[in-house]
């Protein structure tokens, strides 16, 4: 904790007269629009502060001619409480992954309690409003967060711009799959309460599992039409059905192209006898995972499949369908069961 402390502390040393900073930047941006003939109006406009204050710093325009500091001169008062150490300390404490032991996340309450007992860390004791001064003031929302993708497959960037390609130059039958696993039924204990003048929408806290079930689908880019099909599991065996009813729907001379992730069962042994058997080939095992992906991408069969990078499952298009059957089917619906809805519940 003490080195990451430390870094914090280094880091934020340039960020501390940010303030005096951004003042003395607007005083000299007034007196260069002065000197310029514009009107104190329109200056106090460009500057976003008000008439007086631009009439007053003006006036200062001769003591700046004279040579004299814009700067703000030295104030008497009390000395400020907060040093600049201990707030440097702060936010060197509070930007930590985790400042306090067996936690990821925490409230300005609670880093505050925690000052409380441990006033070493900082050098005292600090409420949560400080604490939540202290970090606006330096622009820190470590409450908010955002991922990213650790780019781990070396050949990512040539696999992507083939996948993008393909959708650019799309074969005639090219289809995306994929499984979207364990979609719950839920069925609220009452039914919901519609929008209504005054009041929002009213939905009942509880509810009840009426089982789960996997969702194996089929998109073509070509024009947007999916096949899909419920099933209990996503085994290999379960897959290698749904694939092999999919190209039996297809024309019996078309050469198919599908899409999909680097997910187990897309590339073992069983999936790959059933291509070779749709495509009229014989299939010899292979022993590993990465020589079966080459033979699945290898274009002389009529099965080819395209796989993703690894850590790029965002590029199947089927994701996107995915995402729009959670959000506009799945996130309000009501199922009695894993079958098909009741349709007097919308």
């Amino acid at each position: 904790m003490r080195k990451e402390s430390q870094i914090f502390y280094d880091l934020s040393r340039s960020a501390v007269h940010k303030g005096q900073s951004n003042r003395i930047h607007q005083r000299m941006e007034m007196t260069i629009l002065h000197r310029c003939n514009i009107s104190f109006p329109q200056i106090a406009w460009f500057c976003g502060c008000h008439l007086r204050t631009v009439k007053r710093w003006i006036i200062w325009i001769i003591r700046i001619e004279l040579g004299e500091p814009i700067s703000d001169l030295p104030r008497s008062g009390h000395p400020p409480v907060f040093t600049q150490d201990i707030c440097l300390r702060t936010i060197a404490f509070y930007c930590q992954t985790s400042s306090l032991p067996g936690c990821s996340k925490w409230s300005l309450r609670w880093a505050s309690e925690y000052f409380e007992k441990h006033p070493e860390l900082i050098g005292c004791t600090m409420c949560h409003s400080t604490i939540g001064r202290i970090l606006k003031m330096h622009a820190l929302l470590p409450h908010l967060r955002k991922y990213f993708l650790q780019i781990t497959d070396p050949e990512f960037f040539p696999k992507m711009e083939h996948i993008i390609e393909l959708y650019l130059n799309p074969p005639e039958h090219l289809f995306c799959f994929y499984e979207c696993t364990g979609i719950q039924a839920i069925q609220r204990l009452a039914p919901d309460f519609p929008v209504s003048a005054g009041s929002t929408f009213s939905r009942e806290f509880q509810y009840k599992r009426n089982g789960t079930t996997d969702l194996i689908a089929f998109l073509r880019p070509k024009n947007g039409k999916v096949f899909a099909k419920c099933t209990d599991n996503h085994k290999a065996k379960t897959l290698v059905t749904v694939f092999t009813e999919h190209v039996n729907r297809q024309p019996k001379d078309a050469d198919l192209h599908y899409i999909c992730d680097n997910y187990r069962t897309h590339f073992n042994d069983e999936f790959c006898e059933a291509v070779a058997k749709l495509s009229g080939i014989t299939y010899t095992p292979l022993k590993t995972g990465k020589e079966r992906r080459q033979w699945l991408q290898s274009g002389n069969k009529r099965i080819t499949i395209h796989f993703l990078p690894f850590h790029g499952s965002w590029l199947n298009m089927i994701e996107i369908w995915f995402a729009l059957l959670a959000d506009k089917c799945l996130k309000n619906g009501w199922f009695e069961s894993v079958g098909v809805p009741d349709p007097s519940h919308n």
